[in-house]
């Protein structure tokens, strides 16, 4: 029952019992910052304390996005922490209130189990005395500094916002950068605005501010956090920091590069093993107004939060309580914060249970009073409705394109904006009018066309004797009985698995729904208008899918030619080389994006140290100033895949176009040599000729390639593109499991699904002109 809680302590059962489990319970956590181990190991100590039950605990980097997908199908496991609209759960009644259970003992019976945790941390799930969900990591944002510069500088930390941007003025003068930051991942820089802001405003403003109330992010006081963060980003960052993933900016930090970075704590187990001898870390809070309102020491904590889902089965919601009342007991908590050099959200750990790295971060939360929430909001109005507009400008803000009063204003007119969509759901805003007009009609003029060609070579084989053409075949006409024995189980399976699946989703494009609960509401053809006529999200990715096709192929098929044909002509090396440009292929697509991320890193990457190293062999002065050139900064990012995109497709059509040249008669081409005609005469009229179909199922597949394009994308931008930087599939996403649109996701899916089958046809056809003249 919800009202009482059992004890179990390790002396009370008998480890050597070997009664099967008779209750199991399914808990899908995050493994990113901290892995899984620690937890999977939790469970089976639980396990071996309640034998009858089983915990299948399983931790995945895309447990949100897997999680998601299981809410809209109805089948919940017993608890997560994944990232969902634990709101529209909560008053849909599927989350189970655990204030009940935290007023019942703890793991040990030695207190009330409410009373383990850190103090306010309970506070950002409560609603009404009911309490929804229990954190365990509890990672604190701070400023963390090289103590050792510090010390030989005599730099000491600021209190104060104007104290610490006069260190960071003294810092630049030695010639040092102040700080790092994941520019690639900008969302670290909230944290300064985070950190200003409700040390302005206190706890009520900050709660109206994630609320979305009106006049939050025009206010003045916003405007002055903003100043923070922006003064911040532009003037004393890294070289290159635009283009640093967060592994890169602490890498650059540990080697001495800024005295400073910006990060949660657990940076602790992300460095482990990665400090350099000598190097000591310190840690200091976020500085604050000679005006605020609010403690100094009040930290900027983000935890991680489980939720449990209610079953019918009573017992298994007592397990799943059971196995959280263990994961945060005393001995528990300590050997998280020894073995991932983590801090909980409990009152367990000690300063000495912490790496000389973290004690400071220890420290900080021992003196602290209380803590106030940085991670995401917790309203799913804000989750859902002010995403891209946050990262959109966010990165303007950030990189000094607009000043803090536009980004204050243009949020708030973002968030109201909202909530007259919220009064008007099916209002659409016209915005692209002609973009539209002038899609739609090359669309329809394309299917106008290939009907148009289909009817006229139906036409011209009907005249040219198309019945004794069928008489003619050696197996004759396929009866119905007999082709349905062929065709007909793989026909019924593919309609089953793909067909009916793919009409439900495509119906799907004309409802409205969140995925989580309640009715899908017809809408018509809303989400299409909503897209073509108001979304600019939707022209920039559309605009970036057709310069995937093009810019790159305009490299990649010419180069791949002539390799093939260096090859196909006996060059020596041949196969050496065959292996070598289809290695890339072998990789499959995010373990070379990784590696591209790796090459592209500012400080120390293979791109930028070659081309230093060759523009000072040189003296060039336009090469050398590739020093920390941020590539994957969202301005840069698209150049920067016209490398990767030549590296990864030139293998695969080179050896598409070489098993076509090598099914060429050899007799052609010593016939062309008797007669005199040089290399590239042969090429012209022998080898393009015969290889013209292999050429046009390439450019098929450059097509749909272009359109599919997804992993590059949302890997280089950390599954967080800005606008400009979408493509297609990766809005497709954001607006599924960020948006939580699943209407206007699906709408993206068909849109999709049209420019490949039109695009795929148009292409196939073009190519293929010549043999409907020769027909």
């Amino acid at each position: 029952m919800a009202g009482t809680s059992t004890v179990v302590c390790a002396s009370a059962v008998d480890e050597n019992t070997s009664k099967p489990a008779s209750i199991e319970i399914d808990i899908p956590i995050q493994a990113q910052a901290y892995g899984s181990a620690f937890f999977e190991e939790t469970a089976r100590l639980f396990e071996k304390l309640r034998p009858d039950v089983r915990v299948n605990l399983t931790g995945n980097a895309r447990v949100h996005e897997k999680m998601r997908i299981r809410v809209m199908a109805g089948d919940l496991p017993d608890a997560s922490d994944a990232d969902l609209l634990y709101d529209k759960l909560i008053a849909s009644d599927q989350v189970v209130d655990l204030a009940p259970y935290l007023d019942g003992p703890d793991w040990e019976g030695t207190g009330r189990w409410r009373d383990r945790f850190l103090p306010g941390v309970l506070n950002r799930w409560s609603r009404d005395g009911h309490v929804y969900s229990v954190p365990f990591a509890h990672a604190v944002w701070a400023i963390f500094y090289n103590k050792e510069m510090f010390a030989q500088h005599g730099w000491e930390a600021p209190q104060t916002w104007d104290e610490f941007f006069k260190l960071c003025e003294k810092i630049r003068a030695q010639g040092i950068a102040p700080m790092t930051l994941p520019g690639v991942y900008m969302r670290y820089g909230d944290s300064f605005l985070r950190a200003a802001y409700y040390n302005l405003v206190g706890p009520e403003g900050y709660r109206a501010y994630n609320e979305l109330a009106p006049g939050t992010r025009s206010d003045p006081r916003f405007i002055r956090a903003a100043e923070v963060q922006q003064r911040a980003a532009v003037n004393f960052m890294v070289k290159g920091w635009e283009g640093m993933t967060h592994t890169a900016a602490e890498q650059a930090f540990l080697d001495g590069k800024s005295a400073m970075t910006v990060a949660g704590s657990w940076l602790g187990s992300e460095v482990r093993g990665k400090i350099p001898p000598g190097f000591s870390i310190g840690a200091m809070n976020f500085p604050v107004f000679p005006d605020g309102i609010t403690h100094p020491d009040t930290l900027q904590a983000q935890s991680s939060y489980y939720f449990v889902f209610k079953k019918t089965d009573p017992a298994r919601e007592q397990a799943t309580v059971d196995f959280f009342r263990f994961l945060t007991s005393r001995e528990r908590a300590r050997a998280f914060a020894r073995s991932q050099d983590a801090t909980a959200a409990l009152n367990e750990t000690r300063i000495t249970d912490f790496s000389d790295a973290m004690r400071d971060v220890a420290a900080l939360i021992a003196k602290s009073p209380g803590s106030f929430d940085g991670g995401r909001p917790v309203s799913s109005a804000f989750l859902a409705l002010m995403e891209q507009s946050m990262n959109d400008l966010r990165q303007q803000l950030m990189t000094g394109r607009i000043t803090p009063q536009e980004y204050g204003e243009r949020l708030e007119a973002a968030a109201q904006s909202q909530h007259i969509r919220e009064l008007n759901p099916t209002s659409v805003r016209v915005k692209h009018r002609w973009k539209s007009v002038l899609l739609l009609l090359v669309l329809s003029l394309s299917i106008g066309w290939l009907g148009w060609e289909a009817a006229k070579r139906s036409r011209a084989r009907r005249r040219e004797g198309g019945v004794a053409f069928r008489a003619e075949g050696h197996l004759g006409r396929l009866h119905l009985p007999m082709a349905s024995g062929f065709v007909g189980p793989a026909l019924v399976l593919f309609g089953l698995l793909v067909i009916l699946p793919g009409v439900q989703a495509f119906l799907w494009a004309f409802t409205r729904w969140d995925g989580v609960g309640g009715t899908r509401t017809a809408v018509g053809l809303f989400n299409f208008k909503w897209l073509l006529l108001e979304s600019d999200t939707f022209w920039y990715a559309l605009k970036n899918n057709l310069y995937i096709m093009v810019v790159p192929t305009l490299v990649v098929v010419p180069l791949s030619l002539l390799l093939a044909t260096l090859i196909h002509r006996g060059v020596f090396g041949a196969n050496f080389f065959r292996a070598v440009f289809l290695f890339p292929n072998l990789l499959g697509g995010i373990a070379a994006t990784l590696l591209w991320m790796n090459a592209y890193d500012p400080h120390g990457g293979l791109v930028n140290a070659s081309l230093v190293k060759i523009g000072a062999w040189l003296h060039n002065d336009w090469l050398s100033s590739f020093a920390a050139y941020p590539w994957l900064s969202q301005d840069n990012l698209y150049r920067a895949l016209i490398p990767i995109y030549i590296w990864m497709a030139c293998g695969f059509n080179l050896v598409l176009y070489l098993a076509a040249m090598q099914g060429i008669d050899p007799e052609l081409y010593e016939a062309a040599e008797i007669d005199g005609a040089p290399a590239w005469r042969q090429f012209i009229t022998i080898t393009l000729p015969l290889i013209w179909d292999v050429l046009a199922i390439s450019a098929v597949f450059i097509v749909v390639a272009g359109l599919n394009t997804f992993e590059m994308i949302w890997l280089l931008t950390s599954q967080d593109p800005i606008s400009q930087s979408h493509v297609l599939s990766t809005l497709m996403v954001a607006t599924m499991f960020k948006e939580f649109e699943v209407g206007r996701a699906t709408a993206v899916a068909v849109i999709m699904f049209v420019l490949v089958l039109i695009g795929s046809a148009v292409v196939l056809r073009v190519m293929r002109q010549r043999d409907v003249v020769r027909d």
